[in-house]
């Protein structure tokens, strides 16, 4: 690791130069063939994702997204597929299904 000194108005600033930058681990698997998912009920987990969508074809992934600071749903999530064809199916037949009272909005995730 490299240090430098450099004053700056009348405080000195130390750089530290970093190693290689590590990869980004994904928090779930994911594929090209993703959809959004909106309109979640807050009470909407990732598993629930995951066995409403699975009708439609090889769940790859499923998740549902939080707020870092309260911990609660924010009301979206995404699921992806192997395949397109799985993905396009799931458009089609599950945009408005009910979850939970709860009407789905469906789009392609990009």
């Amino acid at each position: 690791m490299i240090t430098q000194f450099q004053e700056y108005g009348g405080r000195y600033l130390r750089v530290n130069f970093a190693d290689k930058p590590r990869r980004r681990e994904l928090l779930y698997p994911e594929t090209k063939h993703k959809l959004f998912v909106g309109n979640l009920a807050w009470s909407v987990t990732s598993e629930t994702l995951y066995q409403a969508f699975r009708q439609c074809g090889n769940v790859v992934g499923a998740r549902v997204l939080y707020d870092g600071e309260t911990g609660k749903s924010r009301g979206y999530g995404f699921v992806c597929y192997e395949t397109r064809s799985e993905m396009e199916n799931a458009l089609a037949s599950l945009d408005g299904m009910v979850i939970f009272i709860f009407s789905l909005k469906l789009k392609l995730a990009m």
